[in-house]
């Protein structure tokens, strides 16, 4: 089972490509708290997908286990994606931020981020271009490590770029 937190959602929707999530994986599973995120930042006026427009999605519900709640700086969002994913037992999870990702590897759940579904679809012929998402990305505000970025590229076998964010 696929499950997607907040910022993948909105970053491939900046970038066009939100349907390549579909479209490596089949159906992607979120929670009501990701869903939740996504209004607030609509309500900010931020460019928000129209969840219900595609079809596999699929919301679920789930209770957070309270070892989860209790660490601090984690999002309710990545909290309930965490959860659903120890619900269901060998799921893969899509997060990008660092501390979900740290939690997810000791759980140890299976886990990848906005860039590694990028790299995922150019080796897939999905997209023609690595370099080119990241680009975009960092314009919408999205960090990566110079060294991420070098290494994504690398593995895309795609020209190296300077990253400096």
């Amino acid at each position: 089972m696929i499950v997607s937190n907040t910022s993948p959602i909105y970053y491939l929707h900046q970038l066009g490509c939100l349907q390549v999530l579909r479209d490596l994986f089949g159906p992607v599973h979120t929670t009501p708290q990701v869903l939740a995120e996504l209004e607030a930042g609509k309500a900010v006026g931020l460019n928000i997908p129209d969840m219900s427009a595609f079809g596999w999605f699929i919301i679920e519900g789930i209770a957070v286990p309270s070892f989860l709640e209790l660490i601090p700086d984690l999002g309710k969002g990545e909290a309930s994606v965490l959860a659903l994913a120890l619900k269901h037992p060998g799921s893969f999870i899509i997060v990008d931020d660092r501390l979900g990702r740290e939690v997810a590897k000791a759980q140890p759940i299976r886990v990848t981020g906005t860039l590694g579904v990028l790299l995922l679809a150019k080796q897939s012929g999905l997209i023609a271009s690595v370099g080119a998402m990241i680009s975009q990305l960092h314009k919408h505000g999205f960090y990566c490590s110079r060294s991420i970025g070098t290494e994504i590229l690398r593995l895309a076998d795609e020209p190296v770029e300077r990253f400096d964010r």
